[in-house]
């Protein structure tokens, strides 16, 4: 997939942070990934974000999001590797919408704008690249796609405790979309966009309710979503086969405060 129109005419710079050399944006040639949203109280969800101008996406007052997103990374600029993205639906800089409503442009829009609390990955160059050049909260781990026929299991453990493990049936592969997402990390008061471009040839998706269900172990990242009373099983899906995406460097920052901007 590396000769792929998508990746034709890209332009790209090397940057350095730290004695770490990556050549930006970086590009997965192919990937899978499996997306499951959950419902869980925003009041809980507001304890977990970094700032008060963070607001949560509802989908009713009162309930929030939390997405579990499942990369299998087969071929990148940086080589393959592994990553589970545990992320909420956020508003930044903040702005009104009405519950449901931003909730469903969101996904009909293919248009995600996530607050990353937890990066999970599985190689030292996915590890430093997020956190130089991101500061995406990662951390080193093992995490294991298991095929059964048409279902699909996802652990993710630390030194061999369970964090999560997501199962779920493998949607009909049935249209292609494009895909954007935006990252707001923050680090000293100072909010870092990132952004995704993304091209999924064969998606299929669910806004209708999934079966897709998260089994937690006793890990504390564990009892942090579990104080979040999340839905039993997830409430809307993606899942993509052969999927390339593009990752930027970061091009705008706000001070979190004043929410002043300024291009990186």
């Amino acid at each position: 997939m590396r000769d792929d129109p998508f990746f034709k005419d890209t332009p790209r710079n090397s940057l350095t942070v730290e004695g770490l050399t990556i050549e930006f944006p970086i590009l997965y040639y192919d990937l899978r990934v499996i997306h499951a949203v959950f419902n869980a109280k925003t009041s809980a969800i507001k304890k977990l974000l970094p700032h008060s101008n963070y607001k949560p996406i509802e989908m009713w007052p009162g309930t929030g999001m939390l997405g579990i997103t499942a990369f299998e990374y087969f071929d990148t600029s940086i080589g393959p590797y592994n990553e589970i993205a545990i992320a909420i639906p956020i508003r930044f800089p903040p702005s009104f919408a009405f519950p449901g409503l931003a909730a469903i442009s969101m996904m009909r829009k293919k248009l995600f704008s996530v607050y990353i609390h937890h990066l999970p990955v599985t190689t030292d160059i996915a590890l430093k690249g997020g956190i130089y050049f991101y500061n995406y909260p990662k951390f080193l781990a093992e995490i294991a796609f298991k095929d059964e026929g048409q279902n699909l299991e996802v652990t993710l453990k630390e030194k061999g405790e369970m964090i999560l493990k997501l199962k779920s049936k493998k949607l009909p592969l049935n249209r292609s979309s494009k895909l954007t997402f935006y990252t707001y990390s923050i680090k000293d008061r100072v909010v870092m966009r990132g952004w995704v471009e993304g091209w999924a040839p064969k998606i299929g998706e669910t806004m209708l309710g999934s079966d897709a269900e998260l089994e937690l172990g006793n890990h504390g990242i564990s009892k942090e979503l579990a104080e979040l009373n999340l839905s039993k099983t997830a409430r809307s899906a993606i899942y993509a086969e052969g999927m390339m995406t593009k990752l930027y460097v970061p091009d705008i920052r706000w001070n979190a405060d004043t929410l002043q901007k300024s291009s990186v």
